[in-house]
């Protein structure tokens, strides 16, 4: 970690956590956990498990019935008459004036990062993939002090502007599971397919899952998540379709399968990478095409079998199937590594130091 200046008040770090899905909080309780100086993630739906080392700022949230909203170029969220956004960027400038000097790390809010640059505290914006060239993501990404990326430089965009790419940081995939044994291609149970639900919202149902489950008699389908029908406690109708509801850690059942199914979200993707599953990942519907464009990056470098377009119908699955056997396991070596998460801390601490001094390190024993 770079040298803190002789006499002045501690550096902390803001951590800004998006409500939207579980993976920025993962990430984010990862980083926090590596992180050498005091942190504080800051959201209105953060994870409840935290290291007692890792502060919260608990935030209202930022929707009010009958509230006004218009759309801008240069800003994606900025409605009228909503008490909670008042109150959140109150806490925020507070925080600052408490905790300064600081930094923020936002992941992901172009309005945030923008009040932080505008209250003078330096911004390390979390990018994501999908088509952000809009005015608000570039607004967002001009005015940060640097850029993280958590995935690797492979999967960037190949239409991305040097500029982009020379701002980031690319910390490879943050992964709970990196560092644990990967699958090898015997190790997975023959005939056995891991279906994981996210929380982020996704196009697939349990009569999808049941008539894939029937399409496929061969295969033994097991289900992770909270997608389940009803009656699942009572056992499944189909004999080779097995409900597991949510579990904390899968690593277990995904070492276990031949073939592992879920999102194209960052986390997933990294998670079946740390753990050298062969995978399919499917896009779910998310904002500037994100999974998407994650999925087709994945389909191009033949490290998954990436579906851009979303969950496809029943009689398509058994030739998929097929073509995930193929995949070798072995592509995602180096992908996501469990120095990843200390790395990014690093990274953020070294950009903490470099943007809150504001004279020239010296050493005070010379």
């Amino acid at each position: 970690m770079a040298k803190w200046l002789h006499g002045m008040p501690e550096p902390n770090v803001g951590y800004y956590v998006h409500h939207h899905g579980a993976g920025h909080g993962v990430r984010a309780a990862s980083i926090a956990q590596a992180l050498q100086v005091p942190v504080t993630l800051i959201g209105s739906q953060l994870p409840e498990a935290l290291p007692a080392s890792v502060q919260r700022l608990q935030l209202p949230g930022d929707t009010a019935q009958g509230m006004r909203v218009e759309r801008f170029d240069a800003l994606h969220y900025a409605p009228l008459a909503v008490d909670g956004v008042r109150e959140r960027m109150a806490l925020l400038a507070q925080w600052f004036r408490e905790h300064w000097p600081c930094l923020l790390v936002v992941d992901v809010s172009v309005e945030i990062a923008v009040f932080a640059r505008l209250c003078a505290v330096p911004v390390i914006y979390v990018r994501q993939h999908g088509a952000r060239d809009d005015a608000a993501h570039r607004l967002a990404y001009e005015s940060a002090s640097a850029l993280l990326a958590p995935y690797p430089a492979e999967m960037e965009a190949p239409d991305t502007p040097q500029w982009l790419r020379d701002k980031t940081t690319y910390s490879g995939w943050l992964s709970r599971f990196a560092g644990t044994p990967c699958a090898t291609p015997q190790s997975g149970e023959s005939g056995r397919v891991l279906i994981i639900t996210g929380h982020g919202g996704t196009g697939l149902s349990t009569a999808l899952i049941e008539a894939v489950a029937r399409q496929c008699p061969e295969r033994q389908f097991r289900v992770a998540g909270g997608l389940a029908p009803e009656d699942a406690a009572a056992g499944s109708a189909v004999t080779n379709l097995q409900w597991l509801g949510h579990l904390s850690n899968p690593a277990q059942e995904m070492r276990c399968a031949e073939i592992v199914v879920g999102s194209a979200s960052d986390s997933l993707v990294g998670e079946a990478a740390s753990l050298g599953c062969r995978y399919i990942a499917v896009a779910d519907d998310r904002p500037f095409d994100e999974q998407r464009r994650q999925a087709r990056r994945l389909n191009a470098l033949n490290v998954a079998i990436g579906l851009e377009h979303g969950w496809p119908a029943a009689p398509l699955w058994p030739a998929l199937f097929d073509a995930a056997l193929g995949l070798d396991p072995g592509r995602w070596r180096g992908w996501a590594n469990e120095a990843a998460a200390a790395q990014a801390a690093r990274f953020i601490e070294d950009t903490l130091m470099k943007t809150t001094q504001t004279q020239p390190f010296r050493n005070p024993g010379v």
